[in-house]
């Protein structure tokens, strides 16, 4: 009998069918169970109607308010025009800025002012020669970011505003109210 006992030996094979399947139904069953938790957090279509009448509520409210501080702020002002304001250098800039894209770099050259209120105008001062670097850097960055099209404006309106916040922001106080451009140039190569 020993003779008559032949080990057949069988291929080996890769994963089966039915883990194959077994895989596939854990899978599922996790992204069922996600499901379900998430849809217990969506809010349902009524709790969404009320919070955006509580979000409309509070937004009327918030431009009642500001109406009055604006009609308010408007009468403060208007004597600060001319006679509160003083004008103060933020030096003048040269910044290069190369444009991967085209393959062209972009020479703007220009004066930086601002208006301070006359009473603040030492306070400036003494943060502005704090902080001069860090504020020319930030002018820098800016102008460097800027699309050239955002640079034919003739108001110069966006990049303003970004001035303008990147330089309170770097001295701490919103102290500067306007900025102004003088002899300014740019030229693409």
């Amino acid at each position: 009998m020993a003779d008559n006992d032949e080990v057949v030996e069988t291929p080996a094979k890769g994963p089966g069918l039915m883990t194959l399947v077994k895989a596939i139904a854990f899978v599922s069953v996790i992204v069922l169970i996600e499901v379900a938790a998430a849809s217990m957090f969506i809010p349902s279509e009524s709790e969404t109607e009320e919070i955006a009448a509580k979000l409309a509520a509070a937004d009327a409210a918030k431009e009642d308010s500001s109406e009055g501080e604006i009609s308010t702020e408007e009468k403060s002002t208007e004597p600060l025009a001319t006679e509160d304001m003083r004008e103060v250098s933020l030096d003048a800039f040269h910044v290069v800025a190369y444009n991967r894209d085209s393959g062209t770099s972009l020479n703007v050259d220009f004066k930086l002012f601002g208006l301070v209120l006359a009473d603040e105008e030492n306070e400036f001062m003494d943060l502005y020669t704090a902080s001069t670097k860090r504020i020319s850097e930030q002018i820098s960055i800016t102008v460097r970011g800027t699309d050239p099209a955002d640079l034919t404006d003739p108001g110069l309106g966006l990049i303003k505003r970004k001035i303008l916040e990147k330089t309170n922001r770097a001295l701490g106080k919103p102290l500067l109210h306007e900025v102004i451009f003088s002899e300014f140039s740019f030229t693409e190569r």
